[in-house]
């Protein structure tokens, strides 16, 4: 038995806070349309197959893939969540590029933090947080380039994930000529509980690359509803919902949770008819589930490092013993699991949402996505399992999949 399970019944430090719901008196009742867990949100539509699993491609360089970006050209890169970062195939799966050292020198990268989403290009590029920049991937035979952030309006460390507190990926995006950068000021020396609200509530800033000039396209504290309204915190809990924002079409959507709905803005910040999300919110999480769900901060704490891995016996005991420590109602522990974990667009604007899956554990994604098409019902769709999806287009979808011994492979569904 790991020496520090004995105490993780009721660990309240920063990172396993959230696991501590404390007193059913101290955590307020959330109203049912408020109250989420996600496994309601897609039980009544209709459900579709996709084509069958067409695998392009691995390497023996491929270890656990963060990120996928596929060129207009068919060039495949995937990123990794260790060095070497990159690898590329071309349309036919052949391995072309291997490259990315992890480093402080002028062609290396410190903290690769996600490709950039909705490039209409041929160049994939992707955020390096440490280098606070973006560098063009595009192989070690290449002139590297790289565009710096502007440190007076985005000081370093202001770019912010918001997808979840053990996940590296920051997700930007191309939207026209310009980058679209999520910006807020969330710092543990305020509290944790300040500095998530700050991160779920960040402004979305479009810099211009080639003028270096930063504007603000929103600020999502002041166009969307504000559910920390109706939220009472527990002793050190902090609720668990994703930033969820993407380009879409001509269009920039993010999901509203009170609301239920992805509000649209145009490029000048002007707001389009939003999308109403079907499907309602659960409103009870069990104390098993809710354990399941932030096993992985309780693992990082026993293990004293994110990523750390258990005993499954160990794994299994601490999450029984999560389980028995919380005293908060379903509805209580329902008001801090987000919804969905997941929101994509394809190019045309078609929409995927990837709900909560509770009984997998760890906030992932369910196989089924909501799929709202831009001129159809809306329906979902059935991934095939251990399939991880990263990119949608109008024709397919494109991510990594792993086999029986979680060798990775870059693999793509056509969707119609």
């Amino acid at each position: 038995m790991h020496p520090k399970l004995r105490r993780t019944t009721h660990v309240c430090s920063w990172l396993a806070a959230i696991a501590c719901v404390g007193s059913a008196q101290s955590c307020g009742e959330r109203s049912p349309d408020a109250a989420s867990s996600g496994n309601a949100a897609t039980s009544s539509m209709a459900s579709v197959g996709p084509g069958p699993l067409e695998v392009l491609a691995t390497s023996e360089a491929l270890a656990t893939v963060v990120d996928l970006h596929v060129t207009h050209e068919g060039r495949v890169w995937a990123m990794n969540s260790t060095a070497p970062y990159f690898v590329g195939f071309d349309a036919e799966g052949s391995e072309v590029e291997v490259w990315g050292a992890q480093g402080g020198g002028p062609e290396e990268f410190q903290a690769p933090a996600g490709f950039v989403g909705a490039a209409r290009d041929g160049d994939a590029w992707a955020f390096d947080a440490r280098r606070h920049g973006f560098v063009r991937i595009a192989g070690a035979d290449s002139v590297w380039s790289e565009v710096a952030l502007p440190r007076d309006r985005i000081p370093p460390g202001t770019v912010q994930g918001g997808m979840s507190l053990v996940s590296s990926i920051i997700r930007t995006a191309r939207w026209g000529d310009h980058l679209v950068v999520p910006h807020s000021t969330g710092s543990l020396r305020s509290g944790l509980f300040d500095m998530v609200e700050r991160i779920l509530k960040a402004e979305l800033l479009a810099f211009d690359p080639a003028s270096g000039q930063t504007t603000l396209l929103l600020d999502l504290g002041a166009v969307l509803d504000d559910p920390f309204e109706e939220f009472e915190a527990t002793e050190g809990g902090i609720p668990l919902w994703r930033r969820l924002w993407a380009v879409c079409g001509d269009h920039l959507r993010v999901y509203d949770r009170v609301r239920h709905q992805l509000r649209g803005f145009d490029a000048s910040g002007a707001e389009v008819t939003p999308i109403d999300v079907p499907g309602q919110h659960s409103t009870t999480v069990t104390p098993e589930q809710f354990a399941r769900a932030v096993f992985p901060l309780s693992q990082a704490e026993a293990t004293g490092r994110v990523g750390g891995t258990l005993e499954p016996a160990d794994s299994a005991r601490l999450v029984a013993q999560m389980a028995q420590g919380l005293s908060g109602t379903p509805a209580q522990l329902a008001a801090y699991i987000p919804t969905y974990v997941d929101f994509r667009c394809s190019p045309s604007g078609e929409v995927w949402l990837q709900p909560v899956d509770l009984e997998a554990g760890g906030l992932e994604g369910r196989s089924d996505w909501l799929h709202l098409p831009t001129d159809g019902a809306p329906q979902t769709v059935e991934l095939p399992p251990r399939f991880r999806a990263f990119r949608f287009f109008d024709d397919r979808v494109w991510g990594v999949v792993l086999d029986d011994f979680d060798v990775a492979s870059v693999a793509s569904i056509r969707l119609r």
